[in-house]
């Protein structure tokens, strides 16, 4: 169980840092310094980055389990799903837990969008500054998970 924590946790950290790269682009681009040429090649740049979130959510695996895309998951109403794992934590019978794990899929993390499948864009300052407080909110979800995968370890 220990394990399947950690992993899921590197996991994570891989995932908090490309969304934190992001937001410093989007702070850059929301400075009104930057032409429209620069703001186009930082935005080359979040394109690829929303493109790795997608790329761990799907690589992040544990004994043939993907973790972070909500494989096997219950639907929670927020276009998010949620997995969970059960871990046995003792020596007698139904003496287990169960470990949630929330899909931190680009889609789910609200990088890109759920109805026609794009990105979030920063082309302009308006737009860039709307994106930081997107990204907040997603370094907030990533950090959650992180602080329910710390308090699942302590419990094994």
């Amino acid at each position: 169980g220990i394990s399947f924590i950690q992993v899921a946790e590197a996991f994570l950290q891989e995932t908090t840092d490309v969304i934190q790269r992001i937001r410093e682009l989007s702070v850059q681009s929301s400075n009104g310094i930057y032409s429209a040429e620069d703001r186009l090649y930082i935005q080359v740049e979040v394109s690829q980055l929303i493109a790795e979130v997608d790329r761990i959510a799907s690589h992040a695996q544990f004994n043939g389990m993907n973790m972070l895309t909500g494989r096997f998951a219950q639907e929670t109403g927020e276009n998010t799903v949620t997995a969970s794992m059960w871990f046995h934590i003792g020596a007698n019978m139904d003496q287990r837990t169960r470990a949630y794990i929330g899909t931190m899929t680009a889609k789910a993390l609200g990088v890109r969008n759920v109805g026609d499948e794009s990105i979030m864009t920063i082309e302009t300052p308006e737009k860039a500054n709307r994106a930081i407080g997107t990204l907040d909110e997603a370094i907030k979800k990533i950090n959650k998970q992180r602080a329910d995968l710390g308090a699942y370890q302590n419990r094994l």
